[in-house]
């Protein structure tokens, strides 16, 4: 067996694979054999057909591409071993010529990782602000804590206000031409005035109404509207106010605090700078995780390479997947009715989904090879160390995890692929230069 390189274009690789004629001989005998002993033939035993009987039988063709098709598996493993080839995607075969007595002209196209040529890492800033909370954010922060702990008390004397809670029973009318209506109920239901969901419509329409009174609220629903029946159309809505109540917070005490906290505290004081540290964990947090998104996407911006097709179209089909179960899940509805819905094209969704899944390939393959030049690699106790993690978060003992991740090759391989991923990006934060500015006022307006 022969082989060289015919071209190479991009990611693709064409080479010459040349089996000798005595090879092929071998290769065919070997076909004949193994076809003889899987068929019947009248007045003869199975494995003990002769050769002219075979050919009779398949053609000599048939049995030379059965031979090519047993020789090749070991030849393109040795090719690519000795070439040292990345596949990407199964190689393309062409047979140029095949006869017994002469050599046999194979062509093999491979596409494989692309080059990929990484900027100056050092020479790449990113923005990574140092994390501060004034103190009206931590009052405001306490101040949601104690409204999503409220209880609720009924209200007696006194209209509906802006700080309300009602409960109400309603009749929906949906206004059609010429006068018609179509009329819906009575549902009842339990509005929170104070939160920014409920329509403006509504919330005017019951502000200083009693408990037993009846209002009217008229509705224009949004052409776009997920509901064809009420899109574009007007809604009324004859609102019947049954009980009012009004929230109340819970008090600053110790036993409030560690209900919030799942800890001791016994002092507002120093619950307020535990919900200070909190924010400002989970503000450097968020701060990092977009120093890190930004940094790997500044390296894959000026870095060099050809995107291959191939791991494009692999990763739509993986995100279209994804999609539809999760639409199927949450919903139970098809991808086809969703975009239905949102008036968009299917055409529309695949080339959104395009440019999502091209920007993603190649932040893998420019990780790859930063992972590659900077020699990161899986080991032992990276497994080990991320297994504690899981135990400790999930509250489960770490060796029976080892135990279940060990018998699941593909969660181990997802575990894998995340820890280099952790390991890569950590490498390059370490290398780029970290600014912890504030950015300019338009820069966070635009964020």
């Amino acid at each position: 067996m022969r082989s060289e390189i015919l071209s190479q274009e991009n990611n693709v690789v064409s080479i010459k694979l040349e089996f000798e004629a005595s090879e092929f001989a071998k290769g065919v005998e070997k076909a004949i054999k193994e076809l003889s002993s899987k068929v019947n033939i009248a007045g003869f035993r199975k494995g003990h057909v002769p050769r002219k009987i075979m050919e009779m039988r398949f053609g000599k063709q048939a049995i030379y591409a059965e031979a090519i098709e047993e020789m090749l598996p070991e030849a393109i493993g040795q090719i690519v071993k000795d070439y040292d080839l990345d596949l990407i995607d199964e190689p393309h075969v062409s047979i140029e010529k095949m006869e017994e007595g002469s050599p046999v002209d194979v062509r093999l196209t491979f596409e494989v990782t692309p080059e990929v040529v990484l900027p100056e890492l050092s020479g790449i800033t990113v923005n990574r602000p140092v994390a501060s909370v004034a103190d009206d954010v931590v009052s405001g922060t306490i101040e949601e804590i104690r409204a999503q702990n409220a209880t609720l008390s009924p209200v007696e004397g006194f209209p509906v206000a802006a700080s309300h809670v009602v409960d109400i029973e309603y009749h929906t009318l949906i206004l059609q031409d010429e006068g018609k209506q179509e009329r819906h109920g009575p549902d009842s239901t339990t509005l929170d005035l104070g939160l920014p969901s409920v329509r403006t419509e509504i919330r005017e329409a019951l502000l200083g109404a009693n408990s037993g009174e009846m209002r009217t609220a008229d509705v224009q629903v949004e052409e776009n509207y997920q509901d064809p029946k009420v899109a574009g159309r007007t809604v009324r809505y004859e609102i019947t106010v049954k009980e009012i109540k009004e929230k109340v917070l819970p008090e600053m005490t110790a036993e409030f605090f560690k209900k919030i906290l799942r800890s001791d505290c016994e002092t507002e004081e120093a619950f307020r700078e535990e919900i200070r540290k909190r924010i400002l964990e989970k503000i450097s947090t968020e701060n990092q995780g977009k120093a890190e998104f930004d940094a790997l996407q500044s390296v894959a911006d000026l870095s060099r390479l050809a995107v291959p097709e191939t791991l494009i179209s692999r990763q739509m089909t993986a995100m279209k997947k994804e999609d539809e179960e999760n639409l199927k899940k949450s919903r139970n509805m098809s991808l086809e009715e969703m975009l239905a819905e949102a008036s968009t094209t299917m055409e529309e969704y695949e080339k959104n989904i395009r440019a999502q899944a091209e920007g993603i390939v190649r932040r893998s393959l420019v990780l790859d090879k930063v992972a590659e030049d900077m020699g990161i690699t899986v080991e032992k106790e990276d497994f080990e160390t991320e297994m504690q993690t899981l135990a400790s978060s999930y509250k489960i003992d770490a060796q029976r995890l080892v135990e279940g991740l060990f018998k699941d090759e593909k969660r181990l391989m997802e575990m894998a692929n995340r820890i280099k991923y952790k390991k890569t990006v950590k490498a390059i934060m370490e290398t780029v230069r970290i600014d912890e500015t504030e950015p300019a006022a338009e820069e966070k307006t635009a964020e």
